[in-house]
């Protein structure tokens, strides 16, 4: 029987009016294997964030702005669509004015996002409970075979282990502290593994007890204990086997993140303990690099600039002439691997020609995407994981021998409002929301908005969307010394084009007062798609300048043909 009878039969036998998917996995990653996703097995349709809400003749899609257009083209009639941001799973339930039940599947939601929702479903008479078993078959593990687990380079680690342990275990108010996100797991312990696409985590959870006992590794993937600092210093307990081992040594009283921790564990350990909200802030620890990392991360920006800057170089030549959209990524993955310490790419790139550019995160399918004849700009979103630090960069290339006159506005003044910022001076302890308002401010003055976010934090050799800090309109992050993030402003007309530029930058304190943003990201703007009437004098001193600088840090590695280009028409021609 198809995955959908099944749900469908489960609601009608147990006289439930609704089942809630989510697209998470146990720990809650913001990308996990497909095979993990239950909104992909069951619809085949991927995205970063998605709900469905599966009625026993209907299902309706919740996304946010950056999938809403993906997600019409892909569904069509089949179903009804909402963007998050208009209408909420909670706000779509009361709106059916009567009281429902229904189900959600405990493993795949974090602890906070339930207690959010049903506190607001509660009071209009509609329940939902967590399932206690599983009604179709579902693979909650990715495959550890092909984790490959290691240690960091003693020469590239931020922190010692010990020390971030040390540091961690000196602000515990409890007996101890259950850490569930892989990427804080992965931080504090230097350790990397590959069982998760485009990342770098180890699937797997931390325990740090209060008092001097061995902390626990929570994993089913025992190829960690491969590692010789885990196997000498950590147990390694599958869920289970950890979860015997706090009943057994009467831990009373633990702490833990619930925006983090997915919500079986948490009802599971609640029968015999209290598990308090942690007041301790590990993706502020993370996000604030030290000037180790800032300076591994700003070597791998030379490695992908270089890798970035060859293909852009030999797209406009025409040395590579890849048949669609999907093939042009694969050629950019391809310039990737010759780098230096490339590990793998950091996610799916976004690869699209004109109108598919308007689909926020469109990802190019094999089969299924655009020729590349006949077409005007490129968008090109892609980044890569190097043993020094994690990449994310976005470019637009014009492509075609049409005068774009509009793209060329809109693009030209993305081009600006990104050389405001960087000249911009801010106090320190700036509210990241003001980053995101000083663009959307200048950039609304010319009729260009966007939908999503303005930026993100970004990991060390890690996450490429760090939860710290989180530049956007409702972010309540403040940013200090050595934050990195995106800035990636953009402008998107459906059915015709979409931009976006998107440097990575990091802040640097100025007179102890103030700080300003760096721009370390090292692959040059395309000069075809300036405007240069809307530019000033001082802004074309300003690109040129950030060419010139790219061209004096990549030249030594570059052919004299790769040279010849830049000069000619990436320095010369502004």
């Amino acid at each position: 029987m198809k995955t959908h009878s099944i749900i469908k039969r489960f609601l009608k036998d147990n006289n439930m009016d609704f089942y809630l998917i989510t697209n998470n996995d146990l720990h809650l990653n913001e990308s996990p294997n497909l095979d993990l996703k239950d909104i992909y097995k069951l619809f085949k349709f991927d995205c970063t964030r998605g709900y469905v809400l599966f009625f026993i003749n209907k299902f309706i899609f919740f996304t946010d702005t950056r999938y809403t257009l993906a997600a019409k083209k892909f569904f069509r009639n089949n179903c009804e669509i909402y963007d998050l941001s208009e209408i909420t799973i909670v706000d779509y339930l009361i709106m059916q004015d009567k009281k429902l039940s229904g189900i959600l599947d405990s493993k795949q939601i974090s602890v906070k996002e339930f207690k959010e929702i049903n506190l607001k479903l509660e009071k209009n008479k509609i329940n939902i409970f967590p399932q206690l078993r599983n009604y179709f078959k579902k693979n909650y593990y990715p495959n550890f075979n092909i984790s490959y687990p290691f240690s960091m380079p003693r020469y590239l680690i931020p922190r010692q282990f010990n020390d971030n342990l040390k540091k961690v275990k000196n602000n515990i108010k409890t007996e101890g502290i259950l850490i569930w996100n892989n990427a804080h797991v992965a931080y504090l312990l230097n350790i990397r593994s590959f069982e998760l696409w485009n990342s770098t985590k180890p699937f797997a959870g931390l325990f740090i007890p209060k008092k001097n006992i061995k902390p626990v590794l929570i994993t089913n993937n025992f190829n960690l204990n491969k590692i010789s600092k885990i196997s000498n210093s950590f147990n390694i307990f599958g869920e289970e086997k950890f979860i015997k081992f706090l009943k057994l040594s009467k831990f009373k009283n633990i702490e833990t993140s619930y925006q983090f921790l997915n919500l079986n564990m948490y009802m599971r350990l609640s029968k015999f303990l209290n598990l308090s909200e942690s007041k301790i802030n590990i993706p502020k620890y993370l996000g604030i690099k030290t000037p180790k990392e800032i300076k591994n991360i700003e070597t791998c920006h030379i490695e992908d600039g270089l890798a970035v800057l060859k293909f852009i170089i030999d797209l406009k030549q025409k040395k590579i002439n890849p048949k669609n959209e999907y093939e042009v990524s694969e050629c950019l993955y391809n310039k990737r691997k010759e780098g230096i310490n490339f590990f793998r790419n950091s996610f799916d790139y976004i690869c699209a020609f004109d109108s598919n550019a308007a689909i926020i995160h469109y990802k190019p399918h094999p089969k299924k995407s655009l020729l590349s004849k006949n077409k005007n700009i490129l968008l090109i979103d892609s980044g890569a994981q190097y043993l020094e630090g994690t990449t994310d960069i976005t470019r637009v290339l014009k492509v075609g021998v049409k005068n774009i006159s509009r793209i060329r506005y809109s693009y030209t003044y993305l081009i600006k409002s990104l050389i405001k910022i960087e000249n911009k001076i801010f106090p320190i302890n700036v509210l990241s929301s003001e980053i995101d308002l000083f663009i959307r401010n200048y950039l609304s003055k010319f009729k260009i908005t966007y939908s999503h976010g303005t930026g993100h934090g970004v990991g060390n050799f890690g996450d490429v969307h760090e939860k710290y800090p989180i530049i956007s309109q409702r972010s309540k992050d403040i940013l200090t010394n050595n934050n990195l993030f995106s800035i990636e402003p953009g402008h998107y007309v459906e059915g015709q084009f979409g931009l976006r530029i998107e440097n990575l930058y990091v802040t640097k304190t100025l007179n102890k007062k103030n700080l300003y943003l760096k721009n370390i990201t090292l692959v040059p703007y395309d000069l075809d798609l300036i405007d240069l009437k809307l530019i000033t004098n001082f802004e074309r001193k300003y690109i040129k300048k950030y060419h010139k600088e790219i061209y004096k840090t990549l030249q030594p590695r570059l052919s004299n043909e790769y040279k010849n280009y830049f000069l000619k028409n990436l320095i010369n021609k502004i």
